[in-house]
């Protein structure tokens, strides 16, 4: 072997050699980089989900154990395509507000904070919601307030994908019209759209989720008709009665005064003056799906036209009435004796 062949590489090809590797060191730190920035932002994404999935789940788990009705008062305050507000069942009866703010920074169309809002009303549940807690969201005096989900995208480019959606009992949403329709709501159902880099990168991700509200109990539809049955009696018959649960529990008949502060879960009677029974402040003639009752003569004579009312309570306290107001006063004939 002669020295010619130990004379290695030469200068210049070192330095292509290096170049080179310097090439392919480059490219492959460019895609490490690359690929590292895709799953960085494919993780905050699916973490922004995570954390929607979470806000919805917690959001169910209230749903499903909203308030029972006390006295028939409310238990759903507001209902809107962004905006839900509605009691739980907890001991303390706690009111929650869920609502999608765009308006205040660093909140945006292309950045929708939602947040819950709780305010428990140990002590005093039948306190309303004021105007102040359903102000702008979240609004002021709640106890509790903290956003739940970040980069909602609901509302992004002008479209309008709402966050809640609902059911009533005629399975359209009519009922979401009025407030005193809302205890027709059934289902509710909801969805949030993330995106932490709207316009770029992946696609929006989509979270979902929907509840059948257990605890709604609908107020049963009181009515009833008359039939002459000989002398002064008549068959006051009510089986024509319904209830969206199939579950009317009592009926309660009145004459002449109706009652004006019904409530089921208190069915107390007390004696009046001339020996009536005195329930609600009406004056109740007796109670069941069907009842005969014979007019005394302190009623008038035949002929004479007298009020009858019917209250139908069922198990959840929830109650319909026939023939009191606000309904149109119902008058029976008293008929003529054998």
């Amino acid at each position: 072997m002669s020295l010619r062949d130990e004379q290695g590489v030469s200068l210049p090809e070192l330095l292509m050699g290096i170049t080179i590797s310097l090439v392919i060191l480059a490219a492959t730190l460019a895609a490490f980089n690359t690929f590292y920035g895709n799953a960085r932002d494919q993780d905050e994404r699916f973490d922004t989900a995570e954390t929607a999935r979470n806000a919805l789940d917690n959001e169910a788990r209230q749903l499903r154990n909203l308030a029972k009705r006390l006295n028939n008062t409310a238990v759903i305050d507001t209902v809107a395509a962004y905006d839900l507000i509605f009691q739980t069942s907890d001991p303390s009866r706690t009111w929650v507000r869920y609502c999608l703010d765009t308006a205040t920074p660093p909140a945006s169309a292309e950045r929708g904070r939602l947040w819950m809002a709780e305010q428990s009303l140990a002590g005093d549940a039948a306190a309303p919601v004021s105007a102040t807690m359903r102000g702008g969201c979240p609004g002021a005096g709640w106890t509790r307030v903290a956003v739940v989900a970040d980069h909602v995208t609901n509302r992004l480019g002008g479209q309008d994908r709402p966050l809640f959606a609902y059911t009533c009992t005629d399975r359209t949403s009519a009922c979401t019209s009025s407030g005193a329709t809302y205890d027709q709501i059934l289902g509710i159902a909801a969805q949030t759209i993330v995106d932490t880099q709207p316009g770029a990168g992946a696609i929006e991700l989509k979270v979902a989720s929907a509840v059948h509200l257990r605890n709604q109990n609908q107020a049963p539809n009181a009515q009833f008709v008359t039939t002459a049955t000989g002398g002064r009696t008549v068959l006051l018959n009510a089986s024509g009665s319904s209830d969206y649960e199939g579950r009317i529990f009592s009926m309660y008949w009145f004459k002449g005064t109706m009652p004006t502060s019904i409530a089921c879960d208190q069915p107390t009677v007390t004696i009046g003056d001339a020996g009536q029974r005195i329930l609600w402040g009406g004056t109740l003639i007796g109670d069941g799906v069907t009842l005969s009752h014979a007019f005394p003569a302190g009623d008038g004579n035949a002929g004479t036209a007298k009020n009858i009312g019917l209250v139908a309570c069922d198990p959840g306290d929830r109650y319909g009435t026939a023939g009191i107001a606000p309904g149109p006063a119902i008058a029976v004939t008293i008929p003529s004796g054998a």
